[in-house]
């Protein structure tokens, strides 16, 4: 039969169907973080209502003869139970292939990536309520790994990604800041090990023996179950001491005028739409002149034609 050319035969062509709308509806809901609508916004909420809800319950449940025991493990149970449907849900509908072999792979990458692994792990718990009478104690802390999934549904607030981007500035100075503060605690153990090891040879029996006593005292918080009782001993002591508490307080200052650096450079780019690329540009020069690839002239000179081209561009 041939084909009317008055009606020739058309391809039809459909959208997602609704099982893919609703898998996607699903993932947007569990994993959006920003422009959520009331639904999404809702859900989530919810989510951090039972996070939270599981968390104290955890807690409670540590508490020797306590008189609501019994409701308290039942809000645990209910709470891992929402955790579970929440994984599963995840789990179904990350897929983005059409063939049974892509969707299989798809779900085993979404799988392993830290955050569902810490689904997974902190879920695992709710076997051992019907399998054993009695929690075992790691479980606690399995079970506390939930409050971990709250960070899923802030991490694209502005906030933390200033604190992502003022640690990356700082990571060298903050990892020399490091460094110093491990090369104190050893030296000073090391130190004490020499001068209290003839009066207390029980106490500071090792230099390990000593390290106990030099992160106490190097991080200020002083427990006195082991302390030096010769002269020279609390002389070394207190300048140890002393050393700690500026190292301790340098990371604090460099990340506070990190944050006013990040709050001065967002203000720059509100005033000056186009200058972002130039203040981008700025800072990896600034990161090579800090690390000694270039000179101060050097990085003045590259300094001066950012800005020029900038006030070319401002111009045009």
């Amino acid at each position: 039969m041939s084909e009317n050319p008055e009606h020739p035969t058309e391809k039809i062509t459909t959208g997602p169907s609704r099982y893919d709308q609703i898998k996607a509806r699903v993932r947007t809901i569990l994993n959006a973080s920003q422009d959520r609508d009331r639904t999404t916004l809702l859900i989530q909420s919810f989510l951090a209502v039972v996070i939270l809800t599981n968390t104290i319950a955890v807690v409670v449940s540590t508490i020797p003869d306590f008189p609501l025991q019994f409701l308290v493990l039942s809000v645990i149970v209910v709470c891992l139970s929402i955790f579970s449907i929440e994984y599963i849900l995840r789990l179904w509908s990350c897929t983005h292939s059409g063939t049974v072999r892509g969707r299989a792979i798809d779900r085993l990458r979404y799988a392993i990536q830290i955050s569902m692994i810490i689904d997974l792990i902190s879920i695992i718990p709710i076997l051992f309520f019907y399998l054993f009478p009695r929690i075992p104690a790691l479980l606690h802390l399995f079970m506390l790994l939930s409050i971990f999934k709250l960070v899923r549904y802030s991490r694209d607030s502005e906030s933390l990604k200033q604190l992502r981007r003022v640690i990356f500035k700082k990571r060298e100075i903050i990892s020399i800041l490091g460094i110093f503060l491990i090369f104190e605690i050893l030296f000073s153990s090391t130190i004490m090990y020499i001068i209290e090891n003839a009066a207390q040879p029980d106490t500071f029996s090792s230099i390990p023996a000593a390290m106990w006593w030099a992160v106490m005292t190097v991080t200020t918080v002083g427990y006195g179950d082991i302390i030096p009782i010769t002269p020279l001993g609390k002389i070394i002591a207190g300048m140890v001491t002393i050393g700690g508490v500026l190292l301790l307080a340098l990371p604090s200052a460099i990340l506070a005028s990190g944050f006013m650096e990040e709050r001065q450079r967002e203000q720059m780019v509100r005033d000056h739409p186009g200058i972002e690329a130039g203040i981008s540009l700025l800072e990896r020069v600034g990161t090579l002149k800090e690390r000694g690839l270039i000179t101060e002239e050097e990085f003045d000179e590259y300094k001066v034609l950012v800005l020029l081209g900038l006030h070319e561009e401002e111009k045009t």
